[in-house]
């Protein structure tokens, strides 16, 4: 399966923004973080990549140090199993506690997402509504409050109206946990209320990484984004990956690829801002 993720390299250390259109590759870094697909890069937990680790030594820290909310909150469920047997299957497949202890920290995490525990645990995924579904899948991905947090495209599936309260319901959330959360979208209203430090993907490429990136954007491509006004054309170069669809391009952005510069808080990738 090919992919759209060129050597990306990443350590999260506070609550961090992937931007970037549908198709940018930034989807690739959370399904090679949890071996949907393979890439190459770096993707550090105490100093161990993870896109190293053999499948048993993933297998451990799933759920307890990283845990992955996908776009489509379905693919963390089993269908023929009730909501509640995937809290206590996580407690108990980590050996943290019986399964009377599960439903009663579920029960907990429901409420503080403004959801009735005792509707939730009994029903299957197919009898709750978007909203309900959605704001279960954060419940699961953030139950035993894991170190980090992988949520993908929080719009996916649900109206305006809900991503409103999904994005508030993270909000309070993150106010009371520790955990650290990497959430990939194309929206950056969404990137500028859940998160702190910002990276840009643009055909599989970071062009732009670090603080402030929403509020004062320097690569033109993030400012396109933002904007809503980016038209891929599909094609490539030997130099910049966005110099065919930049109003900025020359002939030097179409030959020669621009280095990974420091500017402030801020790396950027462009020919605009020439190398210190």
């Amino acid at each position: 399966m090919d992919n759209k993720l060129n050597c990306f390299t990443a350590v999260i250390n506070d609550h961090t923004g992937i931007l970037g259109q549908r198709d940018s590759g930034k989807e690739e870094i959370f399904k090679a973080t949890f071996r949907v697909v393979k890439a190459k890069g770096r993707i550090s937990l105490d100093g161990v990549n993870i896109l190293e680790l053999g499948e048993e030594d993933l297998r451990k820290i799933l759920w307890t140090r990283i845990s992955w909310m996908p776009y489509d909150v379905s693919q963390l469920f089993n269908p023929i199993y009730d909501v509640a047997s995937h809290f206590v299957e996580i407690v108990v497949s980590h050996n943290l506690g019986s399964s009377e202890y599960a439903l009663d920290l579920a029960k907990e995490k429901l409420k503080i997402l403004g959801l009735n525990p005792e509707e939730i645990l009994k029903s299957y995924v197919f009898q709750l509504s978007p909203l309900k579904l959605k704001k279960t899948a954060i419940a699961l991905a953030t139950f035993i409050e894991p170190d980090y947090v992988f949520i993908d495209d929080i719009e996916y599936g649900i109206s305006e109206v809900d991503q409103i309260q999904i994005v508030n319901s993270l909000i309070d959330l993150m106010s009371v946990m520790p955990s650290k959360f990497l959430i990939s979208d194309n929206d950056a209203a969404v990137l500028s209320r859940l998160t702190d430090k910002v990276i840009v993907i643009y055909n599989g490429e970071v062009v732009e990484e670090g603080y402030n990136v929403l509020s004062d954007p320097l690569h033109p491509y993030t400012i396109d984004v933002i904007r809503g006004y980016v038209i891929p054309d599909g094609k490539t170069s030997s130099g910049c990956v966005y110099s065919n669809s930049c109003l900025y391009s020359s002939l030097k952005c179409q030959t020669k690829k621009p280095e990974l510069i420091r500017i402030g808080k801020r790396m950027v990738r462009c020919h605009l801002y020439p190398t210190m």
